[in-house]
């Protein structure tokens, strides 16, 4: 019961990690444009959605708008952490894929969580760290999703939207144009779907001390 209860919990906290990772990623990626204006070209949606997000820009000057809202942004990273053990704990025996995997998905939330901290509680002290603990993460989402594809133990869709996270990073990141916003979008997305996963009745879950033989191919 208890292991069941706290992969619930580590659902919920997924769920709200997600959401809010996935609310914030616009006004905090404005925020960033109209508090450096010139630093970088705009992505090409910051100009009509302005007039729609101006109450969340208009509450202090430019500069604090937008640390407060990578000091908010930072709680992500902490809330994601929880579901990262539970599904490394869902993928045991189910290969190198799914070991390493959890391991970088694990550290690169820990980098990312001190490094987003450093970034705006320390004038952009933790930049270089946050930047690589972004990648490490989605690529650990990455191998853990391939893991999930091979072995089984994940639905198919959850495990596709973790296989998306490193290479579709890219593709958001030419989108939204911004650190740390566009690399969490995707792995913010396949973690909803991971704390509903975990949030499901006992029967529903796989075994955690081996592979779902049902999901192997047969052997003669």
């Amino acid at each position: 019961m208890t292991r069941v209860d706290g992969r619930s919990w580590a659902g919920r906290a997924a769920v709200v990690g997600g959401a809010l990772a996935v609310v914030l990623t616009l006004p905090f990626a404005s925020a960033y444009f109209a508090a450096y204006p010139g630093f970088d070209v705009p992505p090409f949606w910051v100009a009509p959605l302005k007039p729609v997000l101006a109450p969340a820009l208009g509450f202090a000057d430019r500069i604090t708008v937008y640390n407060v809202y990578g000091r908010v942004f930072n709680a992500v990273y902490l809330l994601f952490l929880p579901a990262a053990f539970a599904l490394r704990r869902l993928q045991e025996g189910r290969g190198w894929q799914a070991g390493w995997g959890g391991g970088l998905t694990v550290a690169g939330l820990l980098a990312a969580a001190v490094g987003v901290a450093g970034d705006y509680w320390l004038d952009g002290a933790g930049f270089l760290l946050e930047f690589c603990g972004l990648l490490i993460m989605n690529l650990g989402a990455l191998l853990s999703g391939l893991a999930g594809l091979r072995a089984g133990g994940l639905p198919r869709g959850l495990a596709w939207l973790l296989t998306t996270c490193f290479p579709g990073l890219f593709a958001v990141q030419f989108l939204i144009g911004h650190i740390p916003s566009s690399p969490t979008l995707l792995f913010a997305v396949a973690w909803l779907a991971l704390g509903h996963r975990l949030q499901a009745p006992a029967g529903q879950l796989p075994n955690p001390s081996h592979a779902d033989q049902s999901e192997k191919p047969a052997h003669g």
